[in-house]
């Protein structure tokens, strides 16, 4: 899982970046309609976001990331983890 950016510090240049702010794109792009720049990207990133703006639980959305790309809950859990701690995203 990835989104690739142009600093190192999240997806806002190392601000954090609100999930009411972003709009997937064509399922690899991300838009952050306050900072107005384009993130790209792929598509387990765009499923843990997108069940995120659901307000999927962190329970579901693991069992579910889980179940979709046919991995273990841990494993699951600890890519959706170290996914929101790249992109710094406040829920």
């Amino acid at each position: 899982m990835s989104a690739n950016r142009t600093s190192k510090n999240g997806m806002n240049g190392g601000n954090a970046v609100h999930l009411s702010n972003l709009k997937i794109v064509n399922g690899c792009l991300a838009f952050d309609v306050c900072s107005g720049k384009f993130h790209r990207i792929n598509e387990s990133a765009a499923f843990v976001i997108s069940k995120l703006k659901r307000q999927t639980p962190l329970g579901a959305l693991i069992t579910s990331y889980s179940q979709r790309y046919e991995i273990t809950p841990a494993i699951a859990a600890r890519d959706i983890e170290l996914f929101l701690n790249e992109i710094s995203v406040v829920r």
